[in-house]
């Protein structure tokens, strides 16, 4: 009998590991992301795992992890402690996601002088 309940724990514990958590008050489930990644604080969210950041929702091109805001505006980065603003130009270890998504245009090269 013992030997059933094992059986049976050892069927359940990796279903334990498959989490899912609401983001922000819309009650959409997400996937959950990483446990130190905590989300951020007053605001509607939801983590998207392919960019590995949380997207802040209602903001459009603001990103969140580990305690920083990022914001894509006029083609370069900008991260600040708080989304509303104290935006600071670079993008202070960008998270990789982020840096594929968006590529700042590239300027013409040539000589580009009229005749």
């Amino acid at each position: 009998m013992k030997l059933r309940y094992l059986l049976y724990l050892g069927l359940l514990l990796p279903l334990a590991a498959c989490t899912l958590q609401v983001g922000g008050d819309r009650g959409h489930w997400v996937a959950a992301p990483p446990p130190h990644y905590a989300p951020p604080p007053g605001v509607e969210w939801r983590w998207d795992p392919d960019l590995d950041v949380y997207v802040v929702l209602g903001w459009p091109h603001l990103y969140y992890r580990d305690r920083t805001y990022y914001r894509w505006h006029d083609d370069g980065w900008y991260w600040s402690e708080r989304h509303d603003g104290g935006w600071n130009k670079g993008h202070k270890q960008l998270p990789p996601g982020l840096n594929k998504r968006y590529q700042p245009k590239r300027r013409p090269s040539g000589g580009g002088g009229g005749y």
